[in-house]
């Protein structure tokens, strides 16, 4: 059938079903977009909260065993706790009231052993202590920068002392157990070495010193601290030579050998004129 009308009939009809098929296809994406909103808004995360205030926090294993803490002591003390899984503490972070920050560090018996501190002085120190408490070694940085090592007795007394000096010298001394100062060993900021002996109170007795130029100095002191005798070696011409002194330091006697080797020998009054000489 050619007729005309027929022909237009058709024409609409397929052009109906495919409109009808472009607007399943778009009600389908529609609904599959409204879906992933819906999940979209199940699934967005929940606001947190910029600030979290308590006065102590407690963290606990999957045992329910306190294993760390963070707040405040009674003494005043804010403090971060980590502990082992008997829920003894062994670190401890913290800031006194006045304001100094530590770390302590324990055995498992709870032992306190080992201490990092700044001090009010703004000194920085270690110290590692014994199973009894007692420190036994300290590293200090002064406020300035010093660098210092101690030995410590049982009774935490210093025993040596290891120590470098803002001018830059070094000094190793030691201690008696009265805590006296008995020996010391140092260098001066230009490398001179020198040894020091002390009494058994403290005083100065002995010195041995290299001096820059080469020359060897033996120096011995009375209780009061007045070199009384000097033996050296002279840097210039290589020649020993001793020197005795009175107590006001004033020189009384004087030996000498001399470039050829023979001895020379002076003896002076209270105002070092020669009064005796040989030859």
């Amino acid at each position: 059938m050619s007729d005309p009308s027929h022909e237009h009939l058709a024409q609409r009809l397929d052009r109906l079903e495919r409109e009808n098929r472009r607007l399943k296809r778009l009600g389908a994406l529609a609904l599959v977009s409204l879906a992933a909103l819906t999940v979209m808004g199940q699934t967005a995360p929940v606001p947190v909260a910029n600030t979290l205030e308590a006065e102590r926090f407690v963290l606990r294993d999957a045992s329910g065993l306190v294993r760390a803490t963070l707040g405040l002591r009674p003494d005043g003390t804010a403090a971060l706790a980590l502990a082992d899984d008997t829920q003894q503490e062994r670190a401890v972070v913290g800031v006194t009231a006045q304001g100094l920050p530590a770390v302590e560090l324990s055995e498992r018996s709870g032992r306190q052993r080992a201490a990092f501190a700044v001090r009010a002085d703004g000194s920085a120190s270690l110290s590692l202590l014994d199973q009894g408490d007692r420190p036994r070694l300290e590293l200090r940085a002064q406020g300035d920068g010093r660098p210092a090592v101690t030995l410590l007795d049982q009774s935490g007394r210093p025993r040596s002392l290891l120590a470098l000096t803002a001018e830059g010298a070094t000094g190793l001394t030691l201690y008696d157990r009265n805590g006296r100062r008995r020996s010391a060993l140092g260098l001066e900021p230009a490398g001179a070495p020198a040894m020091w002996l002390y009494d058994g109170e403290g005083n100065g007795r002995a010195m041995l010193a290299v001096s820059l130029d080469g020359q060897p100095t033996l120096t011995l002191s009375d209780v009061a601290g007045k070199a009384r005798m000097w033996l050296r070696v002279s840097a210039d011409f290589h020649l020993p030579f001793l020197s005795l002194h009175d107590r006001d330091g004033k020189q009384r006697v004087a030996v000498l050998l001399q470039q050829g080797g023979a001895p020379q020998m002076a003896l002076g009054d209270a105002n070092e004129r020669v009064i005796w000489k040989a030859p």
